[in-house]
Order: C-alpha cells, then structure tokens, then sequence
C-alpha cells in the first residue's frame, strides 16, 4: 500500500538520462580561467546554437579587459586564441575571430565538420529553432546532410580560415598565463582556448558479450547496407529513432529496444513518423527492454516482465549516444559537474562541520568550563584562549563531564546536540587550516572579481562571528549585546538572505523575480526576526500588548513567549514544537488547524506548491537567495527522484507525534528508562523527531551542502510540510504550460530547476507540467531561449493530468504571475 501511495504522489512523472557536463558559465568559461566550452559540449546539441555558442564565446574574449591588456603585451609566438574542433562551433568561432581581427588557429583531428560527414546517408537537417537568427557566417537551413555540407564547403571556400588539420591535441597546461596546447608532435602557444570538439568519438558501450563483434556498429553511414538484413537498433534518442526511419525501406525486418517506457529526448518528428512504422508492422518496438548478449546469428534480451526473448539478427546498431571526453578535462584541470576534487571534497566537509557547529551548537547543553567565571568579559576569554591548559580543559571537560551530567539529568537530546557542536568545532577547525593555506595559494581564483572578494569575505566573516558567538557563550557564559547566540544566528540568517537577495534581483531584474525576492526578504526580516527578537519585547516593555491578561500575552504571546510570531508565516508540522509547550493556547491550536489545512490547501489548489516554498517560508528564502548560485547542483535522475519519499516518511512521524499529544492516553504510555522522571513515549519521539529532523536534516544536512548539492536539499527530500502539500498539488489547478513545437529540447529548463525536475521531459511532449516538487522559482520559464513556458491554471483540478489532451480545456495564462518576465 505505501508503495502505491508513493507512486501515486509521483504519477506519470517523465524522466530522461542524467549526463554530467563541463561547468560552464554564462560566457562558456569552464573552471579554468581562460578554457572555453562551446558547442555540443554546453549540452545543446543544436546546429544553430553550437555555431552561437562558438561565436559568442570569441566576442566574449574579445571584449575582456584582461585578454586585452595580455594581447597587447603578448610575444609573436603566442596566439590570442586556439579553436580545438572544427565542427560548426569552432568554424564559427574561427570566422568570428578573423572578423575581430585576433590571431587565431583551428585545431582540427581529422577533417572540418567530420560529425557531419559521419551522418547516415540523406539524413535529415532540421534548423532549429525556427525563424531563429543565429546572427554566424554559417547557413543552417532544413535539408540534408549532403545540402549542409555543401553549403558549408561554401563558405569555407569564401573565407580562407586558418586551420590545421590531423592535429589531436591531448593536453593543455597554463604556464604562466600562457597555454600550451599539446598533440603528439607539436605544441602550440595562446591566451585563450576554446574547446568545441564535440562528443561524436566517444561512443558509449552496452558492456555485454559480443558485443565487439563485426556486426555491432555505433553509427548508421548509408541506410541501403542494411538491404535484406535483420536489424536490431538499440537506443531511444534521434538518432535511433531516425536510423529505424531511415532503413524501413532497406531492411528485412527491424526491431528497436529501448531500456525506457517512453521517449524522452526524441523530437516530436522522428517519433511521429516511427510510430506510424511501428503501427504498421514495420518495426517492432520493445520498450523495457535489455540486450543481454550478442551472438553471431542470434541475440538475447531482457523484456520488462523478466522473461528472455531471442531474435534472429544480422546488424545490431547500438545508437545510445557518446560519452564526455572525461579523462581529457581531468587531465586539463576542468571540472566536470557534479564530481568534487580531494580539496572540494574537504570543502564540503567544512561546510557539512561548521553546519554542525551552528545547528547542534544552538540545540544543546551550555557547558561552561571550571574556573571560568560567568561574569567573564570577552578580553578574559581572549587570555584564556592563548593558556595551553584552557585547551587540555576545552578538550576533556565536554566529554567527561558534561555529556555525562546531562545524560544523568535526562538531557540526553542537548548532551548530544553539544558534543557534536563541540566535536563539529574541533574538525572545522582542524579542515579549516588545510583550506586557509589552500586559500591563500589560490587567492586569484576566489578573488578576480569583486563579487567574489565580497562573497567569500563574508562567507569568513560569518564563520569567524558566529564561531565567536557560539563559542563565547558555550564555554564561557558570555553574550554579546545580551543577546543568545540564536538571536545572532537569526540576525545572520536575515543578513544572509537581503544580500544575496538583492543579488539575485541585480543579477535576473525580471518582474516576478523583484516581487518574489523582496517578499521572502521582508517576510524573514519582519515576522521571523525584528518581530519577536526587538518589535515585541519594546512593546511589551511599553506596556502596548494589552496587559498580561490581555488577550495578546494570554492567546498569541502567552508568557511573553514572542517566539510564537514564527508560527504566523510556518504552519504545521514545520511547526510542531508549539504543541509540546504548555503555553499552548485555543487561538495557536485554531490558527494553525485553519492555516495548515484551510488556507495553504486553497494556495496550493489556486496557485501550486510554490505559491508558499517559493514566496513565503523560510527556508524557500535562503535557497532562493543564497542558494541561487548554486541550482543547476541540484542531482537529477531516477535515484533522485526515489529518494523525494523520504518526505513522506518524515511526514508519517510528525502525524504520529501529534497524534499521540492530542490523545488522553499519554499518562499510560511511561517507560522505564535510565532514571526519573522517566519520559513518556510522546517525549522519546519528539527527542527523536527533534534530532534527526530539525538538527541532521533541516541544519547540518539542509544547509550543509548548499554550495555543493543546491540550496532545496531539505525542502526537497525531508520538509514534512512540504510532504503535505504534495498531497494538495495532486489536486491543484497550477501547471506550467509550454508551447511544443517551440521547444528545442536544449535541456536549459531541466538544469537550472533545483528540485531535479525534468522540466524538458514536459517541454518537449506538450504535457503541463505538474510534478509536485515544483517550488515556483521561474527557473525554468525565464532561462528558456524560447519562451516556451509559462504559468498558468486549469479552471479545475485535474490529479490525473489529462486535461491537455482535450483541445477544448485551454488554461488561463496567469499574468499576474508571469508580467514582468
């Protein structure tokens, strides 16, 4: 039953392949300084685009302040630009150098435009995106392989570029802001490189018996030599779809066996014209499906019910695609996305420690140190720090003591919280002296623009304060300002998301981007901090809450418990510790029933999940902030995807947690344990829910990998509330629209959503998109180069998702949300 409850949270959800990239910026710079990527390798395998891409890129360079003052300077012997790969994106950016007057030379390891020449024979060009002007030298018109090349050859013939070809080149090294680009024989000199070799030579493998065999190839050259064969295709892109298209009037017989249910990548021609041929017996389709084995007249496969089925066969043609020329960008320093370095790997541990300081650090015990005295000032905590036996104390104390007094005080949750905050502290500050002197010998990279001078500046700047904070008033009882340390990690949690919110605003300065930004910053400002930490406790002081049996400090702020005014913006479950106060009062319990389940069921319902993740929590405002930078980190793929259940899990325990306080049972439900008082089941769980949830997941975990696996972590696989609201969405009238035949699969909207949707797999197909993790950050709709996304709403809710198959069912453009974009 649980399995098809998660099935039906994730219903119809589409899924394609997840393949790893170079990092690029917006320019097409990769990780290293001055290495351009352009082309196939950005992940837009579209003639016009890559020939964009290539031009763009050199107009870029030509443009940089820097390159310019290197030019100016350089020797004869260097270029200004190397072109590795002479394919569409390094012609064009070959033709543009010319034009700009840079000196330049193509490296080429075979012969111009080889990919193209590889094509099957009559192939058809497809010059997407329509009525799109790439503004390059090279024609790129619908036709075929033949008239593309021709027209190419052209222009080749026009303008005499400089290039060299049958040059492989198989390093590049910085030497002093000077590259060597390295072949077996020969080494060239330049400032900057740009890399457009394309993936076509690196073909990916099935890894299974006979599969080297002469009859397996990865590329269809002239459909006619299949004339009287049995054929089996493998693959489920364009170019398996094209080449069963292609050889339906050459071969005997044809089967295509894909490992998917469905297509995901194919454009919407192939798979119309193959599934008239599948319709009319002329190939066999085998979604599901699995080789196993090659043979010399026969081969196995795997079919979807786990039974074996074997065909008779002549050519097998394994069209799944080429693999990123990896062991190349390792060897040059670029850094591929998703896969950490050793150093980047202690980064995130740092990251993952110092979360810990703060999270664990503010849940747990106050251990103040003997002989300290808690009138201590902060220059007595400087003298003792510098004392070698403050250190022997700081190490033994928490773990001697102090874990153990609060075990025996049944405090077991905050003696836990401290020795991890205590413990996180010892190994940030133990990773922290690796990374600083790795810092300094890396300064240039953190430091070549003023954004990132000010960003890692107070990135430190926040680590070394809180730290102080932290540690002043664990071990030596002081506060600054007679504040807590939580009032200071509130006030740095706010800090944090008005700066880099108005970066985002300066950054993407759309209309819904202002809007949404400036609501999360004033929403976190004003209800979440300057309300209960200073607005509340002056008024009160001023006697303007009514008195205390006003109904305010009885019903809304009872025991002057300001804290409460979080509960205004979180609702339930994100607010579950309201319920184990005793403080908790008739308006709290009425409000939160009426706010949880009454008014962010009819938000989501009107407007999708987002409406709240996206404009109002918390915890949305720091990923949309903060995190902005770091989307496109965000894992994509099926195991992912699987993982978003945990939500549900962590949902099912908050239920029970309720349920068992709202219950009259609890005074039966004592265990015995340790000593008295002795808890009750409902105090064990909440101690649970409190550590694992709260603390491992929302702090260490949710903010720990920020910078390294995107700023939804926590509302995307653990955020009980969010859990709830999938449940609404499967009922919500919101979608995001898309305009099918504009849709160029670039895969742009499906890399910078970070919660892993597959935003391309909806594009593409013409299916509104209603996966229930979307958080409305418009990503998706304003990255597209196309504009073909939009918001908009059914005038029903529709849990099936079928409505856009009824030409009559036309959504409501919702303006008020997209204005502005």
């Amino acid at each position: 039953m649980i399995k098809r409850y998660f099935n039906w949270l994730q219903k119809d959800v589409p899924m394609g392949d997840v393949e790893k990239y170079p990092e690029i910026d917006k320019n097409g710079e990769s990780s290293v300084r001055g290495i351009f990527i352009v082309g196939d390798l950005t992940a837009i395998p579209l003639l016009k685009l890559s020939a964009e891409s290539g031009q763009k890129a050199v107009e870029y360079i030509s443009d940089d302040l820097r390159f310019k003052n290197e030019s100016a300077g350089k020797s004869d012997d260097i270029f200004d630009v190397i072109i590795v790969g002479a394919g569409p994106a390094g012609v064009s950016a070959g033709l543009r150098s010319a034009e700009l007057g840079l000196k330049y030379l193509i490296l080429e390891a075979s012969l111009p435009f080889n990919t193209i020449k590889n094509y099957p024979k009559g192939k058809k060009i497809y010059a997407y995106p329509e009525n799109y002007e790439d503004g390059t030298e090279l024609p790129i018109v619908d036709g075929t392989k033949e008239s593309l090349l021709e027209d190419f050859g052209k222009v080749l013939s026009k303008n005499k570029i400089k290039l060299e070809t049958s040059i492989d080149v198989l390093d590049i090294k910085n030497k002093k802001g000077v590259f060597d680009v390295i072949s077996e024989n020969r080494k060239f000199r330049c400032l900057r490189v740009v890399i457009a070799i394309g993936k076509s030579g690196n073909p990916r493998e099935l890894g299974v018996p006979g599969e080297k065999s002469d009859k397996v190839f990865n590329r269809l050259i002239d459909p006619a030599d299949t004339k009287g064969q049995k054929v089996l295709i493998v693959g489920g892109g364009d170019s398996a779809l094209e080449a069963g298209i292609a050889i339906s009037d050459h071969a005997e017989s044809i089967t295509l066996s894909y490992r998917k249910k469905t297509f995901s990548r194919a454009k919407e021609e192939s798979t119309e014209k193959f599934g008239s041929l599948v319709n009319s017996g002329k190939i066999d389709f085998l979604p599901e499906s699995e080789v196993s084995e090659i043979g010399e007249k026969k081969v196995k496969l795997n079919l979807k019910d786990g039974s074996e089925r074997q065909i008779e066969n002549d050519f097998v043609y394994t069209m799944i695609g080429n693999k990123i020329p990896v062991k190349f960008f390792n060897r040059i320093g670029v850094k591929i996305q998703g896969v950490l370095t050793a150093t980047e790997k202690l980064m995130f541990l740092a990251l993952i420690l110092f979360s810990g300081v703060i999270y664990f650090g503010k849940s747990g015990m106050s251990s103040v140190l003997p002989g300290i005295s808690k009138n201590s000032s902060w220059s007595d905590m400087i003298g003792r720090l510098l004392d070698p036996g403050f250190w022997i104390d700081f190490i033994t104390y928490p773990i001697s003591h102090g874990f153990i007094e609060n075990i025996n005080k049944w405090n077991w949750v905050k003696g836990i919280n401290g020795i991890l905050g205590y413990l996180s502290f010892i190994g940030f500050a133990i990773v922290s002296v690796y990374l600083f002197f790795y810092f300094l010998k890396n300064i240039k990279k953190y430091s070549d623009t003023k954004w990132k001078i000010f960003k890692y500046g107070y990135f430190i700047a926040s680590a070394i304060f809180f730290c102080t904070v932290y540690f002043g008033y664990k071990y030596f009882g002081l506060k600054l300002l007679e504040k807590s340390p939580y009032f200071w990690y509130t006030f740095l949690y706010s800090l944090t998301i008005l700066i880099f919110g108005l970066r985002r605003i300066y950054t993407k300065p759309t209309g819904y981007i202002k809007r949404q930004t400036w609501t999360l910053i004033l929403i976190q400002i004003f209800p979440l901090f300057l309300l209960p930490e200073l607005i509340l406790p002056l008024m009160n002081k001023a006697s303007l809450l009514g008195g205390e049996k006003g109904f305010l400090l009885t019903q809304v702020f009872p025991k002057e418990n300001f804290g409460h005014a979080y509960r205004l913006v979180l609702a339930w479950p994100l607010n579950i510790y309201g319920l184990f106060t005793d403080s908790l009062t008739t308006f709290w319990l009425v409000y939160t029933l009426a706010f949880t389940f009454g008014l962010i069921y009819f938000i989501v319902y009107r407007w999708g999940k987002g409406a709240y993740c996206g404009w109002l929590c918390s915890c949305g405002a720091l990923a949309e902030t903060l995190g902005d930078e770091y989307r496109t980190k965000a894992p994509h793929g099926e195991k992912a995807k699987k993982l978003e259940n945990i939500g549900q899990w962590v949902l099912g325990a908050a239920i029970v947690i309720t349920l068992l306080k709202l219950t009259a049972v609890l005074g039966d439900l004592k265990i015995p344990i340790i000593h008295t008082p002795r808890p009750s089941l409902l105090d064990i769980s909440r101690m649970i829910y409190s550590f694992v949830v709260d603390i491992v997941f929302a702090g260490v975990l949710g903010v720990g990998v920020y910078f390294f696996l995107s700023g939804r972590i926590w509302c995307r696989y653990f955020c009980p509330l969010a859990a709830l609201m999938h449940i609404y969405s499967r009922f919500s009238r919101y979608r995001i629209f898309s305009d099918k035949k504009k849709c160029i699969s670039c895969n742009i909207c499906t890399k910078v959503c970070h919660m892993g949707i597959d935003v391309m797999n909806y594009a593409n197909k013409g299916i509104p998109m209603n996966d229930v993790e979307c958080v409305r950050c418009s990503a998706c709709v304003t990255e597209c180069p196309l504009d073909v996304l939009y918001f908009g709403s059914y005038k029903k809710g529709d849990p099936d998702n079928l409505l856009y198959k009824d030409p009559s069912n036309i959504p409501e453009v919702l303006k008020d949300w997209t204005s502005g974009l």
